[in-house]
């Protein structure tokens, strides 16, 4: 009797467990492969399509959705200035590199609370000058 009471709870909190760790471990794997395009990035590679593409060769079982994005910042101090401007004059200014991940996460098990797609999302930013 008390067996019959106590597996369909067991059976629940080891859907959630699995439910969870894929979560987290999708969560790991997007920011692996947003640090190893942060690695391209800070060895010198210019090219933001071949950076893209070993993130997400990085991403391991990304969704099919999954996207990564690139995007320069040209700075002087704390002012967005276009990348051709001279700060004071005489300086170039500082450049940012921010990579960014985003995909929609769904879960192996839904039922309950445990239904739901999440959206999964990693940002990273590097100054390269």
């Amino acid at each position: 009797m008390e067996f019959a009471l106590v597996v369909p709870i067991v059976c629940l909190a080891l859907l959630g467990v699995i439910n969870g760790w894929s979560f987290v471990s999708s969560s790991l794997s997007m920011r692996a492969g947003v640090k190893t395009a942060a690695n391209l990035v800070m060895q010198g590679s210019v090219n933001d399509a071949a950076i893209q593409a070993v993130a997400l060769s990085s991403w391991e079982n990304h969704p099919d959705a999954a996207q990564v994005t690139l995007g320069r910042k040209y700075m002087c101090g704390s002012t967005v200035v276009d990348a051709s401007t001279l700060c004071g004059g005489v300086k170039a200014p500082s450049v940012f590199v921010e990579i960014q991940a985003t995909a929609t996460w769904s879960p192996p098990f839904s039922f309950g609370v445990f239904s739901f797609s999440r959206e999964l999302s990693h940002q990273q930013v590097i100054r390269v000058r």
